[in-house]
């Protein structure tokens, strides 16, 4: 992810390292590295998106159930 990667380059830099923040990590990654080092790390961030979402929404559909027997009026 773009943006996280750029974070994450200014979070680590040494102090004043880069004066204009964001803009400066941009300009020297994209000169240094190209435009692909802006997706490192896309792979497993996908690879982990499927089952992470897919246990969000089976916790949410047995909490529902769940809820639903509890509170139930029959």
């Amino acid at each position: 992810m773009p943006f996280d990667v750029l974070k994450s380059r200014l979070q680590t830099a040494k102090e004043g390292q880069f004066p204009n923040g964001i803009r400066d990590v941009a300009k020297e990654l994209l000169k240094h590295e190209g435009p692909l080092a802006l997706y490192k790390g896309i792979v497993p961030v996908l690879m982990r998106a499927f089952p992470a979402n897919a246990a969000c929404f089976l916790g949410f559909e047995l909490s529902k159930k769940l809820l639903k027997g509890l509170f139930s009026s029959e």
